[in-house]
Formats: C-alpha cells, structure tokens, sequence
C-alpha cells in the first residue's frame, strides 16, 4: 500500500513539471543574418541572409563549409514585403540573431526608411545594436559574396566592420540606434557607410571578393542627398570621435612617409561673427612612422602631416558643399550651442554654409616613436 501511495505521488508530482516538448530544435528555424532592403518599380524588396551554423563551428574532421541561403520577397510596403517572405520561408523566421541591415540606393528614400523604422519599434525580436549600410551593388550578389578563408559571414566586413576599423579607421561604422538619432535630430547630417564587393583576394588562385566598406552615403533632414567614395572624404577621420588608428601619408614627387596616427583629438568651436556663423576646428594626435624613404627633421614632418591633414579638412569640406553636405554637422554643433540663433539663420533645417564658414584651423602632430635612425 505505502509503495502504491509512492508511485501516485510520483506521477502527481510528474504531471506539474514543465517539459521541453514544445520546443524547436536550432536547426528546424531560420535564423537572419543580414537583411536587405531594396526599391524596384516602386515596391520594396526584402532579402534576408540565413545564418549557416556548420560555418561557425568547426566539425571533427576540422573543415568548414560555407552556404549562403538567401530568402526574397517584396511588397507595397516594408511590412507587406516581410508578411510575404513568412508565406514562401520553410520554417519559422527568427529576427533575433540580426546583424546588419543594408539598403540599396534607391531604398535610401523617406518613405521606405521610416516604414523599416516603424516596423523595427513594433517588434520584440528586433533589436538596436546591429549595423547600419548602404550599397549601390545589387542586393543579391552583396548577400551572396562569401568570407575569405572559408570564415563565416558573420565574421566578414558586412558584420563585423568594427574589427578592421580599430586597425585602420578611415569611414566610422553605424549602429541602427545611432541611426535613428542622427535622422530625427535637427541639424545633423547622416554619415551611413556603403560597401562594394572588391577583388583583390585569391583562394587557390582563384579570384575571391569580398565586401569593403568604401564611401559614405549621406542623408539630412530625413532626404538622401548623395554618396562619396573613401578618397572624397579622407578628412571626416579627423573630427570623428571614434577614429582609433589611421595612416597618414607624407607625399612631394612621390611617398617619403607614412605616418600612423593615434590618439586623435578634436572640437568644433561654433561663434558669429557679423551675423554670419563661422567655425574654429582644432585637433591633436600622436604620430609614429612605419616607412621613411629619406631622412626628415622631426619637426619637418610635423609640419608637413599639419599641411596634408588640413588639406583633407578643407578638401572634404569643398566637396560637401558641391553636393549640398553639410559633411562636418556644422548645423548640428551650431544647434546645440547657439539654438535661438540656428533657427533665425538656418533655411530648411540648415544653415548657409559657404568656404569661408571654416574660420580656422589649427592642428598639433606630435611624433613620439618610429623611424629614430632617420630622423634627426
């Protein structure tokens, strides 16, 4: 009787405990990695990237393979596009484990980013730390350019830009929050990276490309305005604030040094002066040089890393203005000091920006390290 009573309160007890029944099994759902967002003939393209985990973890024999699936569907709207992606998915689609987010060009538009915008708040699984792109490559040859060395995805350019940028920090990658904030604050200009599939990697001497981030896409006032490759914009990594590590070089007929720089520090100084805004730039940086093909002065090649960096200041700047960019976010910096002032000056969200409005710049270059038999 005693062990009748044992087993009944055994299966009583069994009957609360919670199970796993429910559950699904990792491989049974479809986890994105990278959604695309494009716009053709006037409906939104959705494609998403689907994490491969046999790329992530090595199996026993010690190799990995790479597959790329890719998921594509399109709509009157974001949402609709999305919707109609669940229909044709084998499994369930799970948001979660996103990463990046890239539009097409032509997706760069006011319409389509708010509708992405007012999805991604309406939804648990997505999140805000993931990083934000642009491209003018087709959207389905981007999601389809496998890593190098037979590496994840996740572990390329396109997900993972933080890593090459500490080591050479020329265009600061985006996070989707940061993103949101710079497209409703008043002033502010936009600084989205656009990346393009490059060659110039082999794998058993076969042509291998991968993503590279390579310019910057532009938007103010919720508008697109344009993109301009690395090269156009050199001086932006002088006044970013996350710039780590960038390589300067020292050029007369031909390259004597390159100089890495470090520790780069930088303010915008806003006044006016005769009712018009003007602006101080000042900046500071250690420097140490990696390849020198002749003998310099220290304080020689202080001056003339001074003259380069100044150049690339003015130069992207002049460029900006071409395109109507307010590149440096003199508006913004304006805004925050000066607001009474900003909306009495400022015409459609903007301030008159002409060359003149940089009043001054003043940068220090301290070379400590490097190249000491060369210097004297």
């Amino acid at each position: 009787m005693k062990m009748i009573r044992c087993i009944l309160a055994v299966i009583l007890l069994s009957t609360l405990l919670t199970g796993c029944w429910g559950a699904r099994e990792t491989e049974h759902m479809v986890y994105v990695n990278t959604l695309g967002v494009d716009y053709v003939n006037d409906k939104v393209v959705v494609y998403i990237q689907m994490v491969n985990f046999s790329g992530i973890a090595k199996r026993e024999s010690g190799q990995v393979t790479q597959k790329t699936s890719i998921g594509r569907a399109e709509g009157d709207s974001f949402a609709t596009a999305v919707f109609n992606l669940y229909t044709s998915s084998p499994q369930r689609i799970v948001w979660s484990h996103i990463k990046t987010i890239v539009f097409s060009e032509s997706a760069l538009r006011s319409d389509v980013i708010k509708q992405v915008l007012d999805v991604w708040i309406r939804y648990y699984e997505f999140r805000y730390t993931i990083w934000m792109m642009a491209t003018k490559e087709p959207m389905e040859d981007v999601l389809n350019t496998l890593s190098i060395s037979d590496l994840s995805a996740i572990y390329s350019q396109l997900n993972s830009p933080l890593r090459e940028y500490e080591q050479n920090s020329i265009i600061a990658p985006m996070y989707l929050y940061k993103f949101i904030w710079k497209w409703k604050e008043k002033g502010a200009t936009l600084l989205l990276p656009y990346i393009e599939i490059r060659s110039g990697w082999t794998e058993e001497r076969k042509p291998n490309p991968n993503i590279s981030v390579s310019g910057v896409c532009f938007l103010d006032n919720q508008q697109f305005h344009s993109c301009l490759k690395s090269k156009e914009v050199l001086g932006l990594r002088w006044l970013e604030k996350k710039t780590k590590r960038t390589p300067l070089a020292i050029r007369d007929d031909k390259a004597k040094a390159l100089m890495v720089m470090t520790k780069i520090k930088s303010s915008i100084k806003p006044k006016l002066k005769h009712g018009k805004p003007v602006f101080d730039i000042k900046v500071s940086m250690q420097a140490t040089t990696t390849n020198m093909s002749t003998s310099f002065y220290k304080k020689k090649l202080e001056q003339q890393a001074t003259k380069e960096i100044e150049k690339q200041l003015m130069k992207t700047y002049l460029k900006g203005l071409e395109k109507d960019i307010d590149v440096y976010e003199l508006s913004r910096v304006f805004y925050s000091s000066m607001p009474k002032e900003w909306h009495k000056l400022s015409a459609k969200g903007k301030l008159p920006l002409d060359p003149s409005s940089i009043e001054k710049i003043d940068i220090k270059v301290n070379l400590n390290s490097g190249g000491i038999a060369k210097m004297r």
